[in-house]
Parts: C-alpha cells; sequence; structure tokens
C-alpha cells in the first residue's frame, strides 16, 4: 500500500510561487521608494571631488595644487571668518574677493605661528533663512560637518554641508534658530519635461487606491490604474544619494551670471513654498559644465541634482586684506 507524502519543506527560492515573488518584490520596491522618499540608507560622504569638478570642469586632484597657490596669492579673509580654539588660530581664505561663488582654503597653525593650509572647500555665498538646528555630523577630518536643520515639526530635517564649522560649532546646538546663508551647486540639471508624476507606489498610492477600491467595488487591486500628479507648478525637494545631496524641482525666480576663473556659472534664484512656515529660499550656482547647451530663463521650470551648503550668516559685510 504506497502512502502520499506530503511536501512539508519550506518554501525556498526554488519552490517558491510566481504569486509569491512577485509579491516580495512588490513589497521591496515599496519599501525602497518609501526609505528613499524618507531620506533613508543615504550616507555621510566627505568629499568635495564632485563640486570642484563641476566648478572647475577638470580633475580636482590635477589642480588642488594651483587653487591653494592662487587662493593664497590673490585671495582675502574677513574677520568673520577667523576663529581660535584652544591656542589654535584659523584663517579663511578665498578668492575672487568679488564673486558670490569662491575657492577657499583653510589656514591652521599655533597662535602666534606661521599657519599652513588644512582645507580647501568651494564657498557659496547663500541667502539667508531662518532655520533651528536639528543635528550635527562632523567630518572625520573636523574641517567641515553636515548639520540637519528642522523645516517642519515632526518631519525630516533638511542637510547641508558647512564650511565654517570650526566657527559656527559653539553655536550649532539642537533646538536653536540661527539664520543660515543656504545655497546649493548644481551636479546636475535640466529643463523639466513632465507636467505629470506617474506614481505607483507608496503612502499617497496607497491612499489613492484605497479610495478608488471603494468607489469601484467590483475591481481588483490589480485594476488600480497609476496615479498621475500634475507637477506642472509644484515645487519639491528630495533626499539624494548622500546626506546634503537632493533632488529638486522649481521654477527659477531670476538669473544672473558670475564664474569661477575661466567657468561661466549661472546663478538661479528659486523659492520653496510652504504651508505653514515661511519658504526655503535658495540660490543654486550651476556651471556650463553642468549645464552644457541649456540656457535658463525666469519661469523655466527645472530638474536638478544639487549639493546644499550653508553657514551661520557673516555678521560683517566688508572684505579685509
Amino acid at each position: 500500500m504506497s502512502k502520499k507524502i506530503e511536501n512539508t519543506a519550506p518554501e525556498t527560492a526554488d519552490n517558491k510561487t510566481s504569486a509569491s515573488r512577485n509579491a516580495e518584490a512588490e513589497a521591496r520596491a515599496h519599501e525602497d521608494a518609501q526609505a528613499a522618499a524618507e531620506g533613508k540608507n543615504r550616507t555621510h560622504y566627505e568629499g568635495l571631488g564632485d563640486a570642484w569638478a563641476v566648478l572647475t570642469g577638470r580633475n580636482p586632484a590635477e589642480i588642488m595644487g594651483q587653487i591653494v597657490a592662487t587662493v593664497l596669492h590673490e585671495g582675502g579673509t574677513r574677520p568673520s571668518w577667523q576663529w581660535k580654539r584652544g591656542n589654535m588660530d584659523h584663517i579663511l581664505m578665498a578668492w575672487p574677493q568679488d564673486q558670490p561663488v569662491r575657492a577657499s582654503v583653510l589656514m591652521t597653525g599655533e597662535e602666534g605661528e606661521k599657519l599652513t593650509p588644512a582645507s580647501a572647500t568651494p564657498l557659496l555665498d547663500g541667502l539667508p533663512n531662518d532655520l533651528m538646528v536639528d543635528g550635527v555630523h562632523p567630518w572625520e577630518n573636523g574641517m567641515g560637518a553636515n548639520v540637519a536643520v528642522s523645516m517642519i515639526e515632526g518631519k525630516n530635517p533638511m542637510w547641508f554641508f558647512d564650511p565654517l564649522y570650526g566657527r559656527d560649532r559653539a553655536d550649532l546646538t539642537p533646538g536653536v534658530t540661527h539664520t543660515f546663508l543656504v545655497a546649493g551647486l548644481a551636479y546636475a540639471v535640466r529643463k523639466a519635461l513632465l507636467d505629470q508624476m506617474t506614481i505607483t507606489q507608496g503612502p499617497q498610492y496607497e491612499a489613492y487606491a484605497e479610495q478608488w477600491l471603494a468607489a469601484n467595488p467590483d475591481k481588483s487591486r490589480l485594476d488600480v490604474p497609476p496615479l498621475q500628479v500634475d507637477v506642472s507648478d509644484r515645487h519639491m525637494i528630495m533626499p539624494g544619494r548622500n546626506f546634503s545631496e537632493y533632488q529638486m524641482r522649481a521654477v527659477i525666480d531670476q538669473v544672473q551670471d558670475t564664474h569661477l576663473e575661466n567657468m561661466p556659472v549661472k546663478v538661479l534664484f528659486v523659492t520653496f513654498p510652504f504651508d505653514n512656515r515661511e519658504p526655503l529660499r535658495l540660490v543654486i550656482y550651476a556651471s556650463k559644465m553642468v549645464l552644457g547647451d541649456l540656457e535658463p530663463e525666469a519661469g523655466m521650470a527645472i530638474d536638478a541634482y544639487i549639493w546644499l551648503q550653508g553657514r551661520i550668516i557673516d555678521i560683517d559685510e566688508a572684505p579685509q586684506q
């Protein structure tokens, strides 16, 4: 008499049904999309090579010596760019003095002794925004930090790199509001091509699907069409791959021209409105290397990938030699 043997082996990658694999893939995709929207899985990347590359159009490793020499020979400083920590003097030198985007070199040394270069950073003049400190992630070299500021209570904070962290660190207390100069450097810019965004997962889609199924009781979840969202007049800023990097969509308010040595740079002014707080005002620097043949103009909607930089507002304005 034969005995029927039931398959009691656990489900494995080899014997999973197609339906279960699809369900798991959909769940993972949903989790990944949700994590991206919430800014999870980012890293505190501690490097400035991308910033130097888009501003100079060259390999930063090949030109850093030239940049430092130029800043030290032709640049200047300000009282608000100088500070002491213990017995160490710190002076930030920047060049050119008459442009809003500069090359800067931080000089350090024991008090009364010769100062030597410690780091070189693109220095961006930003627009003033009143923001509350949420947290600080100092870079390992101690020459800068990623700073988190609260935009809306209960929401994830916005992060930016502070090149003057050594000066600002004592004031970067969580819960304290400061006026920060905030700017963005574009790693990529394009004219926004689509007026609608298709959403197939995430909290917004789930709420929409629930309403659609309630209105269509004879249909199943597989029948729910994609959610089409009109973004023609939307301003959006979403976390990027690393802290202080963001994907954004905005309409340009104003365009100006500047340069860093031989690299033309467009200065794009944008505004991100909020329902329950003052708008976030940003100036975005987009080099010719990034823009290519694109000619930005006021009223143009753009998609961009940017690196944010900010510092507590400087208390003096006049450059000092």
